[in-house]
């Protein structure tokens, strides 16, 4: 059996701008010191990368790495991205536009991407043709032995204010990636990176005339060739659903990444920010299951695994395509008689309990409940054990 493995972190909406450019909109500033890591995002999540020895294959970023194309702010923002992924030990850093990282207001300059084509040092792909077809195209597939990346420009199409209202995708490009897939014949962990949303995120009354024009038909093309995983930044809100396709009988899980270090997600969301770790596997012929590990960042105190029911699962995943009852019945199965047994012994058997989506959890654990399966903790903090109060009372 082919197993393709992949891990990636996820940096997205960093808003870095320097200080005294603009009101603060972030935590992340260009000239901040780093005397207290615990307050400064990158030195923080640099310690933790160290204390809890976090590696990763690939660091993917949804873009705005600047606010408002404030110039050393993008630097910075760059660089930090560069720094992180170093010590991630990552092949590389895979990376697309924001549209604050697009000049559309011409404050600098009367073209759009010329602060983002000029920060260089590979920005946003390590290869120039890559850089090229993404700066012309408006996507580029990046390919490995056991990945394929699309990497999509949302903001291809911000020339001024007004086309900067909401992300877009050409029928031209499209075409090109359907031509361009129909062409591979492999099974492949097959990402979609873009910063903009391709269906609606209405939630928080964030409002949905901001998203991909052309989404529907973006995720069709992505659903007609299996696509395992859609990564997408700009809402600062932690999402993860699946979309439908009727027509081919699968779905596509969408990650709204949230924000790395943006403050405006607080006033909009009551979410917190977020740094994310995916465990992706696949088997020959069958989508990617997906266990995502998240970090949220506390001002004075840095990143940590928390429990915030207002924030983003600190465990969760996606790929599980069975009926969740059966999930239950392997439970009620597993524990038995027993009136207490360790849960991580339970999900060494049941595997599937760990690519559950934050709703799939949920039911989960309200049917455990109503089968009188009782878990120490929210599935979300991996609970240390499982009770069984039929078993306890006797019946």
């Amino acid at each position: 059996m082919s197993l393709k493995k992949l891990s990636i972190a996820i940096i997205s909406d960093m808003h870095c701008h320097y200080s005294e450019s603009s009101s603060k909109d972030t935590y992340l500033t260009s000239n901040m010191l780093r005397t207290d890591p615990n307050n400064h995002p990158v030195e923080s999540i640099l310690k933790t990368i160290k204390k809890e020895k976090i590696k990763v294959d690939l660091t993917l970023c949804p873009g705005d790495f600047t606010n408002k194309t404030d110039v050393q702010g993008f630097i910075s923002g760059w660089d930090f991205t560069l720094e992180i992924n170093n010590e991630l030990k990552g092949k590389e850093v895979i990376a697309t536009v924001g549209n604050h990282d697009v000049d559309s207001y011409e404050t600098f300059s009367n073209y759009s991407f010329e602060v983002a084509r000029g920060i260089k040092k590979s920005f946003p792909l390590k290869n120039e043709d890559d850089c090229d077809k993404f700066w012309s195209k408006g996507c580029v597939f990046i390919e490995a032995d056991d990945y394929r990346i699309l990497v999509i420009n949302s903001s291809h199409y911000h020339y001024n204010k007004k086309s900067a209202a909401a992300g877009k995708v050409g029928d031209d490009l499209i075409n090109y990636i359907d031509e361009y897939l129909v062409e591979q014949n492999d099974d492949k962990i097959n990402i979609a990176l873009a910063h903009h949303h391709p269906i609606d995120h209405s939630r928080s009354k964030l409002g949905e005339e901001d998203k991909i024009v052309n989404g529907d038909a973006l995720l069709e093309i992505l659903g007609k060739y299996k696509f395992d995983l859609f990564i997408h930044g700009h809402k600062h809100d932690p999402l993860l659903r699946y979309h439908n396709f009727h027509s081919f009988g699968t779905k596509i899980p969408i990650l709204s990444s949230g924000s790395f270090s943006a403050i405006s997600n607080l006033g909009f969301t009551s979410r917190r920010n977020t740094f994310h770790k995916i465990d992706l596997i696949k088997t020959k012929e069958k989508p990617s299951k997906g266990r995502i590990t998240t970090w949220t960042f506390i001002p004075k105190n840095g990143w940590k695994i928390v429990n915030d029911d207002e924030g983003f699962d600190s465990y969760t995943g996606f790929g599980f395509d069975g009926d969740l009852q059966d999930i239950v019945d392997e439970i009620i199965a597993e524990v038995g008689n027993e009136q207490i047994k360790s849960w991580p012994d339970v999900v060494k058997v049941i595997p599937d309990i760990e690519y559950l989506t934050p709703k799939e959890a949920k039911q989960l654990e309200l049917k455990l409940k109503d089968a009188g399966l009782i878990l120490s903790g929210k599935l979300s903090q991996i609970p240390e054990i499982i009770s069984n109060t039929k078993a306890k009372n006797g019946n």
